[in-house]
């Protein structure tokens, strides 16, 4: 009954939390790679924002040609 003359591991019980905190925080960053972001956790397409640049300013100049013509 180890609850009544103590544990033979007295000195070492920090290290299961410890592990467990370990644990929890990997799962965590492992998670949130997965279920946010762009293509999941194994993507093989990184994120360019020049490229969602590139399709902004071309959409605005779509847009410009299209205003200066009278067309709103």
């Amino acid at each position: 009954m180890w609850w009544m003359c103590g544990s033979p591991m007295w000195g070492s019980w920090w290290i299961f939390p410890v592990f467990a905190f370990i644990f929890m925080a990997v799962m965590f960053f492992a998670c949130s790679r997965f279920f946010g972001g762009r293509g999941g956790f194994c993507s093989t397409r990184r994120y360019d924002a020049m490229e969602d640049l590139k399709r902004e300013m071309g959409e605005l100049r779509e847009e410009i040609t299209r205003l200066k013509k009278g067309g709103g």
